[in-house]
């Protein structure tokens, strides 16, 4: 087995991409991770984690970490499961601070399982998740009001329902980061607002966008407006601005341990086609 440690995301990609692509929507983390760091290189105070292993020149394993978050690590199917080892020993050789992994289920499962054993870390697993994608848009009954572009004017509802967004998915109040994306995404008019009598009711935002699709995030109600059908027209209709701007498909990740949401996604045309999970170490 061949690893390789990457200086910068151009590098990593020109190893990873064809077989990240082959599984775009189950790759948009990674992929949309990779696009951020080759567009602006000198964005994080810590340089990235790039690494692959290739066997018989097949890729075996890529993973990408941007301190201090988790490590994601990947797999292409049948890919030799040994390849995830050098990649653990690196990380601890290069003295890394590990905090957890992210990826589909059986890939962060192996990985975290060879970390427990090379450093004695207790596991817990944080969140489990679906990823799910959209081709063709199945609209749902429209509630009153109208899909419209969040401006500056709505900077203080976004910051809030963003911030409250990142309570909801991650059960902490750590949201540093989403609220700098979210802020960044209503700049770049990539946050959406369903509106009924001049007040917001829902919101949703397009990120990470792939070469053959884009993801869709930050999907929040306030509870006094949920049930009531503004998520999914939200959702819905971001969904066909998307696929009407060229992409060929929409991706979203969603809390498996929510069935209401998971529901909801799957009426307005999503299915799942991969499941990831997050695990800590301590």
């Amino acid at each position: 087995m061949v690893y390789t440690e990457h200086k910068d995301a151009g590098g990593f990609l020109a190893v990873a991409h064809e077989a990240l692509e082959e599984q775009e929507s189950a790759n948009g983390l990674m992929l949309g991770v990779c696009k951020r760091l080759a567009e602006a290189p000198d964005a994080h105070d810590t340089p990235p984690y790039l690494a692959t292993v290739e066997a018989a020149g097949r890729l075996c394993v890529a993973a990408v970490m941007t301190p201090p978050y988790n490590v994601q690590v990947f797999q292409p199917d049948g890919a030799d499961a040994g390849g995830l080892g050098p990649v653990a020993d690196a990380l601890q050789r290069g003295g890394w601070s590990v905090p957890g992994v992210i990826g589909t289920t059986n890939t962060a499962e192996a990985f975290a399982a060879l970390w427990a054993g090379r450093t004695g870390a207790a596991l817990r697993t944080t969140m489990r998740q679906g990823i799910y994608e959209l081709r063709q848009v199945r609209p749902p009954p429209c509630p009153p009001g109208r899909f419209e572009r969040a401006t500056e004017e709505h900077s203080s509802l976004v910051r809030e329902w963003a911030s409250r967004f990142h309570e909801d998915c991650f059960h902490n109040d750590e949201c540093g980061r989403s609220l700098r994306i979210a802020e960044a995404k209503l700049q770049s008019g990539d946050v959406f607002l369903w509106v009924d009598g001049g007040e917001a009711r829902a919101m949703a935002a397009r990120t990470r966008p792939t070469a053959n699709g884009q993801a869709i995030s930050f999907v929040y109600t306030p509870p006094q407006h949920r049930r009531k059908g503004y998520a999914s027209a939200v959702v819905a209709r971001l969904s066909q601005l998307i696929l009407d701007s060229g992409k060929q498909f929409c991706t979203l990740y969603t809390d498996l341990d929510n069935p209401t949401s998971n529901s909801i996604y799957r009426r307005i045309g999503y299915r799942r086609v991969a499941e990831s999970i997050e695990i800590g170490f301590t």
